[in-house]
């Protein structure tokens, strides 16, 4: 697999993790696998930053690295409104 597949693909990975926890957080199922399902994908998102690092050191120079590049950083500011939307909605 050549370096700039494996970057776009490392790329993909934190803004679909943050459509699909958002998805599980809005829809009306709750159970125990899909709370588990919501941690990892807010985990992946959060560390979306570390994705961008590791894409742009595979393909620097790549217009699709730099595109999901600003995906990544967008997945990461997600992850944190989240979290400020629960700290003022619980008034801590």
């Amino acid at each position: 697999m050549n370096k700039k597949r494996l970057a776009i693909i490392t790329e993909i990975v934190p803004p679909v993790s943050a459509c699909v926890s958002y998805i599980l957080i809005v829809s009306k199922s709750d159970s125990a696998w899909v709370r588990y399902v919501i941690a990892i994908t807010f985990l992946l998102a959060f560390f979306g930053f570390v994705f961008f690092f590791i894409g742009r050191a595979l393909a620097k120079h790549d217009k699709a690295v730099r595109i999901l590049g600003i995906f990544d950083w967008l997945a990461t500011a997600y992850v944190f409104a989240i979290y400020l939307i629960a700290i003022f909605s619980f008034g801590l």
